[in-house]
């Protein structure tokens, strides 16, 4: 049960990190100056997102759930230790829907209020990222300190430093990385496609260094990347592999074949999550006493059974009417109000 209870974290952190992601990214690039272009873009970017906006945290919040019914101890100690940063994230998501609802369903559409809503949309968006990139990081650190003594060991500490300001720029890249990679194909307008193109150049340019500045920042932390991808031949062909893929997604990028390098991005992402497990499975958490591990932490085989029962259960429901959710957005072209 506790195996079938991961697959399921796994699972929604996996469909977060693609659907949601892009959708991050999608304000992200919005951040970016696009003159003439940007009442098209934005019509772009709101149909291109009408599905998933809202459906998206269904992800984060059933992550959430099985911790909190299925893991208590990994539960209590995240929201504890890391409450600052989960509560700046929280907020991002608050703010970044709010600025997207007004923008979309605004009766007066004035370009000025426009404007504002674009902007705090980006800006939320990208604040939301980084400080999912920064709870990430702060894991596996080793710094999370149930015995400390004052308010900086406690709830500062454990997320503060420069790995995970790397981690949080880099997954920043990623974010906005996918998100052009999606709108390639989401519209017909050769100057948009050429538009999103170059936004995708760039931003696999950042996901690069951005990655080469994660590995470089973890040299001052107990766990060094370098030296862990060194020692496991499964990092190491994980990070290559990633690597190679990125001449079949030009290729693709190049031929217009959208749904062939919206899969190889995907691919990307997906094995990044895989190195990520491999470095650190079967372990939720690092404090200062030692690894926090799933198996260790677990609820009573009745509370698991239960939770079990019930995410297959809703899986029957959640995932048909996600497919139908897709199926009816896609089938209806951008309005002229969008």
């Amino acid at each position: 049960m506790i195996d079938l209870l991961i697959f399921f974290i796994g699972a929604s952190l996996w469909l977060y990190v693609l659907l949601g992601g892009s959708d991050y990214g999608a304000g992200i690039i919005e951040l970016w100056p696009a003159g003439s272009l940007r009442t098209a873009q934005k019509k772009v970017i709101n149909h291109a997102m009408g599905p998933v906006w809202e459906a998206n945290h269904m992800w984060l919040i059933l992550i959430v759930v099985i911790l909190f019914m299925g893991f208590p101890p990994i539960f209590t100690t995240l929201m504890v230790y890391l409450h600052l940063p989960m509560l700046a994230l929280l907020g991002g998501i608050v703010v970044r829907g709010a600025a997207f609802t007004f923008r979309h369903y605004d009766a007066v559409q004035a370009k000025r209020s426009q404007r504002v809503y674009t902007v705090i949309f980006g800006l939320s968006s990208l604040w939301t990222a980084f400080w999912l990139g920064i709870i990430v990081a702060s894991l596996n650190r080793g710094l999370i300190d149930r015995e400390a003594a004052s308010f900086w060991t406690a709830y500062i500490a454990p997320w503060w430093g420069w790995f995970p300001v790397a981690v949080g720029g880099f997954v920043v890249c990623i974010f906005g990385f996918l998100a052009s990679i999606f709108l390639v194909g989401e519209t017909d307008d050769p100057v948009l496609q050429r538009r999103f193109t170059r936004h995708a150049a760039g931003l696999n340019g950042l996901v690069i260094l951005s990655g080469a500045g994660v590995f470089f920042t973890s040299l001052g932390e107990a766990n060094n990347l370098m030296h862990a991808f060194l020692r496991d031949p499964r990092l190491l062909s994980v990070l290559v592999i990633a690597t190679l893929l990125c001449v079949a997604l030009w290729r693709f990028i190049n031929r217009r074949h959208v749904y062939r390098m919206r899969a190889v991005a995907a691919g990307q992402v997906t094995l990044i999550l895989v190195g990520w497990l491999l470095l650190y499975a079967p372990n939720a958490l690092t404090t200062a006493e030692g690894p926090v591990n799933f198996y260790t932490a677990a609820s009573p085989p009745a509370t698991l059974r239960q939770l079990v029962i019930a995410l297959l259960v809703g899986s029957v429901f959640i995932f048909p009417s996600l497919l139908y959710l897709f199926r009816v957005f896609k089938l209806t072209p951008p309005s002229s109000d969008d």
